[in-house]
Order: structure tokens, then C-alpha cells, then sequence
């Protein structure tokens, strides 16, 4: 009686140099991803840092002529919460 050492199936041949093409073609794109995720991110926190920088020189001019928040009119209040906020501002 012979027995067949061979334990391989037929047909199924895992290509070493293709597998690590697709890991890292896999990585690169999500590291990609990521550092594409961080600048969006990083603008983000910029635009909210630029439009309280803003809101702080706004509060201070207001307090140089002997005004505060509260004697601005509706949309002027509304414009200044939401820019604070970055509502607006063309996001």
C-alpha cells in the first residue's frame, strides 16, 4: 500500500510576493486614509481657534467704545454664537 505524503489540495497555491503586494497596497491606503483624516481634522481646529481668536478681539473693541454682547441686536448675536460654534462660516 502507498500513501501520498502530499497534504497540499490541488489548486490552492497562496502566492507569497502577490499577498504582501495587497498588504501593502492595503496599509498605504489606509494610511493614506488616516493622514488624510488628520489634516481635515487639524483645519477644523484651526478654523475654531481663528473664529474665537475673532470673537475674543470682537469682545474687546465692544468693550473699548462701552459696549458689551448683550447691546448688540438679534442677528449680530446670533452671527457671533454660531461663528463661535463654526456654524457658519462656509463649512
Amino acid at each position: 500500500m502507498t500513501i501520498r505524503s502530499n497534504s497540499a489540495m490541488p489548486g490552492i497555491h497562496v502566492d507569497s510576493v502577490a499577498r504582501d503586494q495587497a498588504i501593502a497596497t492595503l496599509s498605504a491606503a489606509i494610511a493614506s486614509r488616516l493622514i488624510e483624516l488628520r489634516s481635515v481634522w487639524m483645519r477644523l481646529l484651526a478654523h475654531r481657534r481663528l473664529g474665537r481668536s475673532i470673537a475674543h478681539l470682537d469682545d474687546h473693541l465692544l468693550a473699548d467704545i462701552g459696549l458689551s454682547a448683550q447691546d448688540l441686536g438679534f442677528a449680530e448675536r446670533f452671527a457671533r454664537r454660531n461663528a463661535a460654534r463654526g456654524i457658519l462660516g462656509g463649512q
